[in-house]
C-alpha cells in the first residue's frame, strides 16, 4: 500500500532508487519530525502497511493526532514542468487520539484520474503495532 512505484516516460532512473520523504505534523499544521532522504525500504519499514487491514466499523468522531504526509521524487519526463520541487505528494495518512485506526488518502495528483472524489480516494485501516511503535519512535509519543 505504500505506493511508491512511479509511471511515466522510459527513464534511466530505476524506480526503486526514489527517494522518499516523511513529513510528520499536529492537526494544526505544526511540524514535529521530517525523515528525509528515505529509501523504498525505510517506508515499508516505517509503515509497515503489509500488516494493516481494512476498517469500515469506527467512531467517526475520531480526534487527529497526527497527519503524515509522504512524498516521492518525482519521475523524470522529456516535458519539464515550472515546478522546482524535486519531490511530489503521494499519500497523506491521518493517526488519531487513542484509536489504532488510520486513514489513507490518495493524492489526486498521483491518481491523475480527473474528477474523481476525495472519498474514492480515501480507505480506512487499523494500523499495525510496528507502524504505531515507529510513529512513537520518531514523535516521542503516541
Amino acid at each position: 500500500m505504500a505506493m511508491l512505484a512511479g509511471c511515466g516516460a522510459n527513464t534511466n532512473k530505476d524506480v526503486s532508487t526514489k527517494l522518499a520523504r516523511i513529513e510528520i505534523q499536529n492537526p494544526n499544521g505544526t511540524n514535529v519530525a521530517t525523515l528525509d532522504k528515505q529509501s523504498q525500504s525505510d517506508v515499508i519499514d516505517f509503515f509497515d502497511d503489509e500488516e494493516w487491514n481494512l476498517c469500515t466499523d469506527f467512531d467517526k468522531t475520531l480526534t487527529p493526532k497526527y497527519i503524515i504526509e509522504l512524498y516521492q521524487e518525482k519521475t523524470p519526463t522529456v516535458i519539464k514542468s515550472g515546478n522546482s520541487n524535486d519531490y511530489e505528494k503521494i499519500l497523506t495518512y491521518t493517526v488519531y487520539e487513542d484509536s489504532n485506526v488510520v486513514m489513507v488518502r490518495v493524492s489526486q495528483d498521483t491518481a491523475k484520474v480527473p474528477l474523481v472524489s476525495e472519498e474514492t480516494l480515501t480507505f480506512y485501516y487499523i494500523g499495525s503495532e510496528d507502524f504505531f511503535a515507529a510513529l512513537e519512535n520518531v514523535t516521542g509519543s503516541f
